[in-house]
């Protein structure tokens, strides 16, 4: 098939799915939320699995490194833990303020964009079509609102 059918089909897709979410709502949102969960499990998992894999190496290198029991080498491994944790803490603060800054500044100016394309859009219609455009917006909310519920 040629790349005109392959948009076309992308494009009735993606009408239909904006027509299941905005007739159906409560089903995309438990939908969304149920998949949000799965992937936390997974990623719970994934973590909670690799945790105890360098537990189990580090356990195993303190006890070869200084013979030392099972007592003395938890308590060494759970040292050695805790200042990776520790550092990598630190690192991390040192980070997020210069990317929550960035974030805000992109978010600023993606807020402004869009209000000026907004007000100059609407300050180029008629007043007819001023009535018209907020008339439509409050038939398309109460629409929602009562099919939604």
């Amino acid at each position: 098939m040629d790349s005109l059918n392959y948009q076309k089909i992308f494009r009735v897709l993606l009408v239909i799915g904006f027509l299941i979410i905005f007739l159906m709502p409560h089903l995309f949102f438990e939908l969304l939320l149920e998949l949000l969960d799965l992937l936390f499990e997974w990623l719970y998992e994934l973590g909670d699995i690799l945790f105890e894999w360098v537990e189990m190496t580090l356990d195993t290198v303190v006890e070869m490194i200084f013979e030392t029991d099972l007592h003395d080498t938890q308590i060494i491994v759970f040292y050695i833990l805790m200042s990776i944790i520790g550092f990598a803490a630190y690192r991390l603060s040192l980070l997020i303020p210069g990317i929550l800054g960035r974030i805000r500044k992109k978010l600023l100016a993606y807020y402004l964009y869009r209000k000026t394309a907004f007000t100059v859009y609407w300050h180029g219609l008629s007043l007819l079509n001023k009535i018209k455009s907020i008339a439509i917006t409050c038939l398309i909310c109460f629409l929602y609102i009562f099919i939604s519920f």
